[in-house]
């Protein structure tokens, strides 16, 4: 497990991000502190298909048309689609391909130390918008369990909420029990001629990218984050990154990668041959690595969004995440965007989280 502190973390992620290791991510990154705690953030450049770790207009205009084929009612689909593409040129007219995104690691969940219960927010929003007056400024990957005193902060500041996934978390560790379902992943961990191993080599890398592209790119969207080669090395030597190989008689079939910030744990690297038999249980293995490693250090474990059942059945709790945008510098075509997006989200798009547990 990494011993970096969350400011140290930082300082390496801000290193590692300037020479743009993560393709398909324009972005100018720069850096705040606020309260003495340090503050990634970046910039986004106007152009298309931007990351949607650093442009929301591909999360709302892209990676959410590879949302909606998950709900099951025809009409309603047919609803969404249209809706979301009948949207992209409002939105990229209101510059959503163009905002600073402050506490920004770049990952699918961003995470925040527990020195943000006490930040200025007032002061640090000041800082952001001298260095870039004209963007929204905006908080990624809040949620309501996690971040309650950041959430009444930033609402005291008006900033404006807009609903963006749901996500799964496992944090409740003390008196907690294994159900029949993680009783039998655990089995799994103890097989003959499997093992679980930490990468260090260039190959392993290598092959450790190709699984997640296989996953998450090939498999689930290409909206996805792409993380290079020169990503995973030099995360992992910097010690921001723990990448663990599942191998089988000396064959590496599956990989999870750990990022930990003061305690919170998420694996944004999680991927696996995905022409094998689902009968090998290569994403049961590596959910049931992630959970125990979770329980047996004691951390928050924020499972991110995506397959709810299997989540829900290993009893993670699903609960609503939301970015926080503020506004109020901005032209009012702008403001009004963001609010009615907000509006949307509260009234549409959160009951359809909900309901279909995207």
């Amino acid at each position: 497990m990494s011993k970096l502190s969350s400011n140290q973390w930082h300082q390496s992620f801000v290193t590692l991000m300037t020479s743009q290791p993560i393709d398909h991510l324009m972005a100018d990154i720069t850096y705040y502190i606020q309260d003495g705690v340090y503050i990634p953030a970046t910039i986004s450049k106007s152009v298309a298909d931007n990351c949607y770790a650093v442009s929301p207009l591909t999360l709302i205009a892209g990676y959410a048309l590879d949302e909606i084929p998950k709900i099951d009612n025809y009409w309603i689909r047919i609803a969404c689609v249209g809706l979301v593409k009948s949207m992209r040129a409002w939105l990229s007219f209101a510059k959503l391909d163009c905002v600073q995104t402050l506490n920004n690691q770049c990952l699918s969940t961003n995470m925040y130390s527990q020195d943000w219960r006490n930040i200025d927010i007032v002061s640090l929003r000041q800082q952001a918008l001298n260095k870039s007056p004209n963007t929204a400024l905006v908080l990624r990957s809040l949620n309501a369990v996690q971040h309650s005193h950041l959430i009444k902060s930033l609402n005291d500041d008006h900033w404006v909420s807009l609903v963006t996934r749901q996500v799964y978390l496992q944090h409740q560790w003390q008196n907690f029990s294994f159900n029949r379902d993680l009783k039998k992943d655990m089995a799994l961990l103890n097989e003959q001629h499997w093992q679980f191993k930490p990468l260090s080599t260039l190959n392993e890398y290598q092959r450790a990218q190709e699984l997640y592209d296989l996953l998450y790119l090939d498999k689930y969207s290409q909206n996805n984050i792409h993380f290079t080669v020169e990503y995973l090395q030099h995360a992992v030597e910097a010690e921001m990154l723990s990448l663990f190989g599942l191998f089988y008689r000396g064959e590496m079939l599956a990989t999870l990668g750990m990022v930990i910030i003061d305690g919170d744990m998420t694996c944004p690297i999680f991927g696996y041959q995905t022409d094998k038999s689902q009968k090998l249980g290569l994403y049961r293995r590596i959910s049931a690595f992630s959970i125990n490693y979770a329980k047996e250090n004691n951390l928050r474990f924020n499972m991110s969004s995506g397959a709810p059942t299997f989540k829900v059945n290993r009893k993670a709790i699903p609960c609503i995440e939301y970015s926080f945008i503020y506004t109020a510098h901005l032209p009012w075509f702008q403001r009004m965007t963001w609010r009615i997006l907000s509006g949307l989200g509260r009234m549409v798009y959160r009951p359809l989280l909900t309901h279909y547990k995207l």
